[in-house]
């Protein structure tokens, strides 16, 4: 019923509890699990050994997220489709039965995405409206969303704070952190733009999803954990280039009234964002090191959601 595509670089850590934790909360659901290696210097083979009914598949080199995740989708052919990044942890709580059920019964939605929270437990903002200027500086991680976190921008832009803790809610986009898709609307819409190296293909697709009359839902009564970056936290500086590279694409390509007066100052704003996120990366590098690391956290929550997930299934 599920084809999960996982890409992976270079995070074999993570993608090692994020198997086990597909295995331990899957009670009989039907299972495809790809997992697309984007040159990874890391031994990963050896998981398809440990993990059953997975199959690895190595590009020679990085080919990016989408193009990765492309290659696998045609070759599929479940009903529905799930990306799963390797640093997430599927919570035990009957996340398959129920993402099954609601895709079944809902048949207008094109992509689900669930409840996704961070390690200590609090709520990402995974479901956003579509990208404005302003957009740029209340993001989800951004430093005046931290200072005005009930502004009207900050509301307006992350939709998740909005919603109630089990009711779907529709709105613009949700993270390709975790997102199920309807095959249907895969057909019809397109698979994901490969032009998009690394971010910003999930906000394309679900534009693309809602511009062909597929609703996009957020879903928080079904939840995953993801630790922010733990594909990508080896290299500083690439991902932010690479964010900001897909946001000029979007704005390039989804543009199109007053593009002459619009696109100028956008594309400021986010040359702006790129050199205050390279400054303030370079200062943490430098005199914020005393912290505890992310990934500590992150194993901690990581064990207790195995052992959780993983002991309801042995005692059942």
């Amino acid at each position: 019923m599920f084809d999960l595509v996982i890409v992976n670089y270079n995070s074999s850590e993570f993608l090692h509890d994020c198997l086990a934790s597909i295995g331990c909360s899957n009670n009989g659901s039907k299972l495809n699990v790809f997992v697309s290696d984007n040159g990874s210097e890391e031994p990963i083979d050896y998981m398809q050994k440990t993990f059953d009914d997975i199959a690895i598949i190595r590009n020679k080199q990085n080919l990016g997220f989408s193009k990765a995740i492309n290659a696998i989708l045609s070759t599929t052919s479940s009903p529905y489709i799930v990306l799963l990044n390797p640093d997430t942890i599927v919570l035990p709580d009957h996340f398959w039965e129920s993402v099954a059920a609601f895709m079944d019964a809902h048949p207008d939605v094109g992509i689900l995405g669930p409840g996704v929270v961070n390690p200590d437990g609090s709520m990402q903002g995974s479901a956003r409206s579509f990208p404005r200027i302003h957009s740029l500086f209340f993001g989800r991680r951004s430093l005046l969303t931290k200072i005005l976190p009930n502004s009207r921008f900050t509301r307006a832009n992350i939709l998740s704070n909005n919603a109630s803790a089990s009711n779907p809610l529709e709105v613009d986009w949700v993270s390709g952190a975790c997102m199920v898709v309807r095959r249907k609307a895969l057909e019809e819409v397109g698979m994901l733009d490969d032009r998009f190296f690394m971010y910003w293909e999930d906000i394309d697709w679900c534009k693309r999803m809602w511009d062909s009359g597929w609703k996009v839902v957020y879903w928080p009564a079904v939840k995953i954990m993801h630790h922010v970056g733990g594909s990508s936290d080896s290299i500083v500086i690439r991902p932010v280039l690479e964010f900001h590279k897909s946001s000029i694409l979007y704005f390039k390509k989804h543009i199109t009234l007053h593009r002459h007066l619009l696109l100028p100052p956008i594309i400021a704003a986010i040359y702006l964002r790129f050199f205050a996120l390279l400054f303030s990366q370079a200062y943490k590098m430098v005199f914020d090191r005393r912290k505890k690391k992310p990934n500590d956290i992150y194993e901690t929550a990581a064990t207790e959601w195995l052992y959780r997930a993983c002991i309801e299934k042995d005692s059942k």
